[in-house]
């Protein structure tokens, strides 16, 4: 909760960013885009953070054309997905979403496709829609893009609406973590629906009630707080399975607290497995970094990986996570711009230099890179860690 926190904190409430507003990247990023360690190649992005407090909140997205994969991700700020709608589970079909509080118990109108119900009053929302390079595609996933409605219950029936909820947000700079997670307790239902694991540790005023501590209180959370980030260090090399750590309050709530909060440390508000699973590799099959100086290169033979919507793979620099220029602006490739062989296997050669009509070459700096294969629809092998990143073949 104190990650989701300080991250709400940092990107939206300290710069003055409106909640309830959609935020959009309406390009394919490439190495421009700073802003984001590690962000796709593949889609463009709709974000935000739905305020259902004072009401609900609704987001409209369009019909998409057949084949182009979107999703409509929501979190709460105990890092549990509330919401996965996309082409996964409804194909081209668009809706009309409401997006309300546990405690709303108001009339549904008749064109809302699904409610969601959220045990926090902000919630994160996070859209991909896919684009590529082919002619005239971007304009055609813009449109989608602009296509995408955010209002809240009151706009949306044309009434006069509540006021909305006036918070005191904590700074982080001069709060403790005790105070903070406390506050996100206090709107919404999470002190509810976390009874069961947030009793553990009643003793050290973990309670949405609790507004002041005593100091062998803050000490003892300070003490906690340093010995649980060392134990998630410490555990990180050894989480394989995503299920584990990313899914729904349904698919995670009994399980390990520290595996959960693995979830946080390694995968911020990142999509369950069952939705999209991601493999990282920095090293070639005989131990030497991924690099592309001294004419360095490197070759990945494979079959297509088994999944419902798309894959791709996108280079990345090791020392700041981005994507690198090259002079083709080419940072990934995939199954929407590679072509099996005739054995059914796919070729992706990587280099510092290359030719632009060779589909296969995919560039890397001439520095130490790192490779994220993305895999959209996963098949259960996949999401059960019974798939290993493809090889990378270091080139004599």
């Amino acid at each position: 909760m104190d990650e989701a926190y300080r991250f709400l904190h940092e990107t939206t409430i300290a710069p003055g960013v409106a909640l309830n507003e959609f935020q959009t990247i309406r390009h394919l990023a490439d190495d421009t885009y700073t802003a984001h360690p590690t962000i796709n190649n593949d889609t463009l992005h709709v974000m935000g953070w739905l305020d259902l407090g004072a009401e609900p909140v609704l987001v409209t997205v369009p019909d998409a054309d057949e084949g182009r994969y979107w999703i409509l991700h929501t979190m709460d700020l105990g890092h549990y997905t509330n919401a996965m709608i996309g082409s996964r589970t409804r194909g081209a079909r668009g809706g009309t979403f409401l997006f309300a509080a546990r405690a709303w118990d108001g009339e549904v109108p008749a064109d809302v496709t699904e409610v969601v119900r959220s045990e926090s009053d902000v919630v994160k929302l996070m859209g991909r829609i896919m684009a590529t390079a082919a002619p005239g595609d971007l304009a055609v996933a813009q449109a989608l893009m602009d296509g995408w409605r955010l209002e809240t219950l009151s706009r949306h029936l044309g009434v006069e609406g509540p006021a909305p909820v006036v918070r005191t947000y904590p700074d982080p700079a001069a709060s403790t973590w005790l105070e903070r997670v406390t506050f996100v307790l206090r709107h919404g239902s999470m002190a509810e629906a976390d009874r069961s694991w947030l009793e553990r540790y009643t003793a050290l005023g973990l309670d949405p009630a609790v507004t002041a501590w005593t100091p062998a209180q803050l000490e003892a959370a300070e003490r906690g707080q340093r010995l649980a980030m060392e134990h998630l260090v410490a555990l990180a090399p050894s989480m394989t399975v995503a299920a584990q750590l990313l899914g729904t309050r349904e698919d995670l709530q009994d399980g390990p607290r520290d595996l959960f909060a693995e979830g946080t440390y390694l995968g911020q508000w990142g999509l369950p497995p069952v939705e999209s699973v991601y493999m990282k590799t920095e090293t070639a099959t005989d131990g030497s970094p991924i690099n592309g100086n001294d004419g360095r290169r490197f070759r990945m033979r494979f079959p297509a990986p088994d999944v419902s919507e798309f894959w791709s793979i996108t280079v990345y620099s090791s020392d700041d996570r981005l994507m690198a220029h090259n002079a083709l602006n080419r940072h990934s490739r995939g199954d929407r711009t590679l072509t099996p062989d005739d054995d059914g296997l796919y070729t992706i050669e990587l280099a510092a230099s290359g030719s632009a009509d060779d589909a296969s070459y995919l560039p890397i700096p001439e520095k130490d890179a790192y490779l994220i294969l993305r895999l959209y629809g996963p098949s259960q092998a996949i999401q059960d860690g019974d798939y290993a990143m493809p090889d990378v073949v270091a080139i004599d």
